[in-house]
């Protein structure tokens, strides 16, 4: 029997995380429904395994026997007479319209749907797929907020609110209510493993559990200080959190270190300690070292202050970390500045230039993550307007995301390199080759063969 890219990958996914078990263990709070949850769970799942854009287009797959076969919803024939080809219409009654998936979606149990992807990544971590770590041998979560759409007539209890500007042709002017969901996201950022490890969605304020504050919407670090302690207790493995430049305060690094994390965080207000502290000791010092990158065209000037205790909200001690970098390339362009505090003692064994390296590889969740899922994945658009649909939709696409993630490169190694270093572009060639392999399809590719 060939054995195609779909196949491989159906029979990677069973055979090193159990996926079949995994998605028999799927549950909603329907009463007596003609279509299972493990089923519906398969669908969704499929659906982001090869990138369907939205429901509207599903629809026709639930009738196509190369899809019924990939969701295992076509009976198998007798072993008496031979391999038969059920009658279609017998098929379709043994599935759903998509009304059913939605509805389905509204009621699914979401601590199951979180599970498909957190026990893949426990897994994985046994199997020592993340023992070598990356900079430094440490393991890596970036945060960072993400809103992955935005409407202004949709909306549900759930939704965050905002008054927009909006400017008509005719030069009036008007303030309209938008609505929005927004989420801070946790990514383990690697040279090529990245990763989905975990997300928490911002509160409206009449749902926020602190009543003195129902007077306004929660604010992204609020929603990160639910979503660290998490995180570390769901993947101890972690090393150190990587944010950006809204996160070096002490409430927020003190949260950090209570959670046994190292962080990493950029810098951006010179009159915020520590970095006021830092630039005032190095005042007009020369750079500590200074590093020429030929590979990236890259001098790199670096100062390093390696303690400093002047964040009265912190008790630690906070290093900085100074980088002026000069794009060799370009004479006409400017140098650029970059600053970092590093607390923890994970992180403050690493060199300045590993710091910084660190610091820019957090850029592998806007790329490899928000924009690969709101271009590829199509978050944009709205598959199902409920909170627990969203939450539980994005269950299962981010874990067809890990899965597909995990065997490019833990399992088809040869073929991530040949395709160079775009991870999008690499996982875009592999779900094309799948589609193709899913118009042959002509039985289970959950049967060995």
């Amino acid at each position: 029997m060939s054995r195609s890219r779909l196949r491989q990958l159906v029979a990677y996914g069973q055979k090193v995380f159990a996926l079949r078990r995994l998605l028999a263990q799927q549950r909603d709070t329907r009463r007596e429904p003609r279509t299972a949850a493990p089923l519906i769970a398969t669908i969704v799942f499929m659906c982001g395994l090869l990138r369907v854009r939205s429901f509207n287009a599903l629809h026709p797959k639930l009738a196509e026997r190369p899809f019924l076969y990939l969701v295992e919803a076509l009976p198998r024939p007798p072993q008496r007479s031979g391999p038969q080809r059920p009658a279609l219409d017998e098929v379709v009654r043994k599935l759903c319209s998509i009304s059913t998936v939605a509805r389905a979606l509204d009621v699914t149990d979401l601590e199951q749907a979180r599970a498909v992807s957190g026990q893949m990544l426990a897994k994985a971590e046994r199997n020592k797929a993340f023992r070598e770590g990356w900079i430094g041998g440490l393991r890596y979560a970036a945060i960072d907020g993400w809103e992955p759409f935005c409407s202004r007539r949709r909306h549900c209890p759930q939704c965050l609110t905002r008054r927009v500007r909006v400017a008509h042709p005719d030069g009036t002017i008007d303030w309209v209510i938008e609505y929005y969901h927004r989420y801070v996201v946790a990514m383990l950022i690697d040279e090529r493993l990245d990763l989905m490890l975990d997300f928490e969605p911002l509160l409206p304020g009449d749902l926020r559990p602190d009543a003195t504050k129902r007077d306004k919407h929660e604010g992204e670090e609020t929603a990160a200080k639910r979503l660290v302690p998490r995180l570390k207790k769901r993947f101890p493995w972690i090393d150190t959190v990587v944010a950006d430049g809204l996160y070096p305060n002490g409430p927020f690094l003190s949260m950090v270190a209570a959670a046994q994390l190292s962080a990493v965080v950029v810098l951006q207000k010179d009159s915020d300690e520590p970095l006021r502290e830092a630039l005032a000791l190095w005042n007009d010092r020369p750079p500590d070292k200074v590093v020429e990158d030929a590979k990236k065209h890259e001098r790199i000037e670096l100062w390093d202050c390696p303690e400093i205790r002047t964040l009265g909200t912190y008790a630690g001690p906070i290093r900085v970390v100074r980088a002026r970098i000069t794009d060799l390339s370009d004479p006409r362009a400017k140098p650029r500045n970059w600053c970092v505090a590093v607390t923890g003692r994970a992180a403050r064994r690493l060199s300045a230039q590993q710091v910084l390296r660190v610091a820019r590889g957090r850029w592998h969740l806007e790329n490899t993550g928000f924009h690969q899922w709101t271009k590829h994945w199509k978050f944009r658009h709205v598959f199902r307007h409920t909170a627990n649909a969203l939450t539980a939709l994005f269950w299962y696409f981010f874990a067809a995301y890990d899965l597909l993630t995990l065997f490019l490169y833990r399992q088809l190694r040869c073929y991530g390199r040949d395709r160079g270093k775009d991870k999008t572009r690499t996982i875009s060639r592999l779900i094309d080759e799948i589609l193709d392999d899913l118009a042959r399809l002509t039985c289970s590719p959950w049967d060995p063969g």
